[in-house]
């Protein structure tokens, strides 16, 4: 579910669920936790989070989340994952790197937003969709408010809307744009340019940036 592999002083972590686009279910929520978890306790200096396939995240594994309708308890712990992970990239004490190609939707685009930087391929679409399903996206819609006002929030939450790579980055979504052929060679450059605080810095420098109005 989740692979990592180690590029000179970076590690990198890619969500491999390409037959379900990466969808995430409880499993692959707890996999991509404990790896971050234990990359910010190695010795790496930075993290790419990265995915297989053409598609970076669709979001929750619907079909997991209709199984668990029926299961109050089931629910409710699977709903504490998401907003542990949406929380994660930024406990971690070294830059956290997204790079994002194809579509990002919903829980993805959150994740992504998460990390401390978000490098785009040119074809990565981001969005959060829920509306259209009829779900309030309450679990992932805070990461969105922190990054935009609540008229463009609205927007992009009420009409469920996606945003193609260069709307992203005029919104402040993005730090940068690539071609997809060289989107991890890309984000891996930005983690190394990102690491120059060791970790007893870095940490409070991301805190500071996260609980900033």
């Amino acid at each position: 579910m989740i692979r990592a592999e180690t590029r000179g002083r970076i590690r990198l972590l890619r969500l491999d669920r390409p037959e379900k686009r990466n969808a995430l279910d409880g499993a692959t929520v707890q996999a991509l936790l404990d790896a971050l978890a234990e990359a910010g306790r190695d010795d790496c200096v930075a993290v790419v989070l990265a995915a297989e396939g053409a598609s970076f995240c669709a979001g929750a594994d619907l079909a997991e989340m209709k199984a668990l309708a029926a299961d109050p308890a089931a629910r409710e712990a699977r709903s504490a994952l998401t907003i542990a992970l949406m929380e994660a990239p930024g406990q971690v004490p070294k830059p956290v790197v997204a790079a994002v190609q194809g579509a990002a939707m919903g829980a993805g685009a959150s994740l992504a937003l998460a990390c401390d930087a978000v490098v785009l391929a040119e074809n990565a679409k981001l969005g959060w969709p829920e509306a259209k399903h009829g779900m309030l996206p309450k679990l992932v819609a805070p990461v969105l408010l922190r990054h935009l006002g609540p008229k463009p929030a609205f927007d992009l939450l009420a009409t469920g809307r996606s945003l193609a790579a260069e709307d992203a980055m005029a919104l402040g979504l993005a730090t940068s744009i690539t071609p997809a052929e060289r989107l991890i060679d890309e984000a891996i450059a930005y983690a190394e340019a990102a690491a120059l605080l060791a970790p007893a810095a870095m940490g409070p420098l991301k805190r500071m940036i996260r609980e900033s109005p």
